[in-house]
């Protein structure tokens, strides 16, 4: 089934208060893209927050596979809603069985001093880099910087937007760059055909800034530490202009393979 617009993939049914449908399914037998439950996740809990205040962190667990070809639906819990700070809890239920939860916090933004700490690793223009074929996103274009890894089943430095217009809708904007972050990994160098399949077991995204993902925007990751069966990276997005939009992590299985009883 062909995805034209990312809008599609993150529209939700609305069944009762606080309460949602996916609305668009796969039909290829492959994994469900977490990339795509937390971006779901995330509009879900946008449908309660206040007026006026947009998503700025996100903190996610992954605890079970999920099916692309079934819906998923979204429970929300109005947890709090202050003067500039909103909370909410969303988990995502999948046949009976929860698959996904995440906390989302939504802030009215007010005036403060502005620094920037860190700056983009250099990859080159995405004019001029190797489009990046990803079979678990959709509608999304990827350029990514030579790879030296031994294993090059994600990326781990690249440029990406979307194939359509997202306007100025800040949820969507944030949702598609939730569901870029998980795009990508950090330990791509440290991989051996040995370590087994890196799913993941949390993931959270800090959004500086609500951006245009129409835009080409630079994903950087960096490793952090493996050990004790996990690993760790985080990582940085940047626009076209160097500006830091996101900050995210992530903690993954990393462990070896079960050998097979013969």
């Amino acid at each position: 089934m062909s995805l034209d617009h990312l809008a599609d993939l993150f529209a939700l049914e609305t069944i009762d208060t606080g309460l949602y449908r996916s609305t668009y399914l796969f039909t290829e037998e492959r994994p469900l893209y977490g990339g795509q439950v937390a971006a779901q996740a995330l509009v879900a809990a946008a449908r309660t927050a206040p007026e006026g205040r947009t998503p700025h962190s996100m903190h996610c667990y992954f605890l079970r596979g999920g099916d692309p070809a079934k819906q998923v639906v979204f429970h929300v819990a109005n947890d709090f809603d202050g003067g500039s700070f909103s909370s909410r809890r969303v988990i995502a239920v999948q046949e009976g069985k929860v698959i996904f939860n995440c906390t989302v916090s939504f802030h009215a933004e007010n005036e403060g001093p502005e620094n920037q700490m860190v700056d983009p690793v250099e990859i080159g223009r995405p004019e001029d880099l190797d489009v990046f074929e990803s079979g678990r996103l959709h509608s999304v274009e990827m350029r990514e910087a030579p790879n030296e890894g031994p294993m090059r089943t994600w990326p781990q430095n690249f440029w990406a937007r979307t194939t359509a217009e997202l306007g100025t809708d800040p949820v969507l904007n944030a949702a598609a760059l939730v569901y870029l972050t998980d795009g990508g990994s950090g330990l791509v160098k440290v991989r051996t055909p040995e370590v087994g399949f890196l799913s993941t077991i949390d993931h959270t995204v800090w959004i500086h800034r609500i951006p245009d993902m129409s835009q080409w925007h630079l994903f950087n990751y960096l490793p952090r530490r493996t050990g004790g069966g996990r690993g760790l990276f985080t990582g940085s997005v940047f626009d076209g202009d160097g500006y830091l939009v996101a900050s995210f992590s992530q903690e993954c299985l990393f462990r070896y393979q079960r050998k097979k009883s013969s």
